[in-house]
């Protein structure tokens, strides 16, 4: 498969023993105002001097929000997060319905092949 483009991680939040690294791209989902990112939950590890992978995540933002600004994340992926930020207010089957789609930052670098 071939990569569209090289998009940088951003770092959501970082604590003195985690980080939760976010992936630089999104999706979008107009209707809701929202924006989904994969991310990583890493914890600090004293023997190897840094930050390694735990679990993923799913991190619901606001249209609008800063790297460092999020309302919602947990450990599932992009339908059942929004489902259960979304206190189970829409059916699943219309959440996959929802138009959306993926958003690049500004910036982003054409992969070379």
């Amino acid at each position: 498969m071939e990569q569209l483009a090289e998009v940088p991680d951003d770092i959501m939040e970082s604590g003195e023993d985690y980080q939760i690294v976010i992936s630089g791209w999104h999706v979008h989902i107009p209707e809701l105002g929202l924006n989904l990112h994969e991310g990583i939950f890493c914890n600090y590890d004293g023997e190897e001097g840094g930050y390694l992978p735990d679990f993923a995540v799913t991190v619901v933002k606001e249209e609008g929000q800063t790297e460092e600004e999020w309302i919602y994340y947990e450990q599932d992926g992009f339908l059942i997060t929004l489902a259960n930020y979304l206190h189970g207010k829409t059916d699943l089957g219309n959440l996959e319905q929802l138009f959306c789609f993926i958003r690049m930052p500004d910036g982003s670098q054409q992969a070379e092949e």
